[in-house]
């Protein structure tokens, strides 16, 4: 698998908080050549694995996102190239960090937020059943 970089999104729920809700905005609306680089995942502190991944990333506060293990953003939504340059800092490889610099003036796709949200499983493991 190729290398990619690892980016954890610490939430109360993207579902029912608006940060929360607008932190994983800005991750799945990365463009697609962005996407191709990355791996994210939600961490809900609602159920049990988000609270153990709050706690082995040593989060202080919600929303926050974490790239490559290293708290980056903390309950601040980042701008686009705010982004891309904490991506390019915390590459795995001089190629990728080329890569994702390259696309650092692309922007966005809101236009495809509904899309990319489903991907990212937005609110998908927020609840736990009683």
């Amino acid at each position: 698998m190729a290398k990619m970089i690892n980016i954890d999104v610490l939430t109360l729920d993207s579902v029912q908080c608006a940060a929360c809700g607008y932190m994983m905005e800005s991750i799945a609306a990365l463009p697609k050549d962005v996407q191709e680089m990355i791996v994210y995942k939600e961490w809900s502190i609602k159920n049990k694995a988000g609270i153990g991944k709050f706690m082995e990333l040593k989060g202080k506060v919600l929303p926050t996102i974490c790239i490559e293990r290293d708290l980056v953003f903390e309950s601040i939504i980042p701008q686009y190239e705010e982004l891309i340059d904490e991506m390019a800092k915390r590459a795995p490889d001089e190629a990728i960090k080329k890569r994702i610099i390259s696309l650092r003036e692309t922007g966005f796709q809101f236009d495809k937020i509904q899309e990319n949200l489903a991907k990212a499983g937005s609110g998908m493991h927020t609840r736990v059943d009683s």
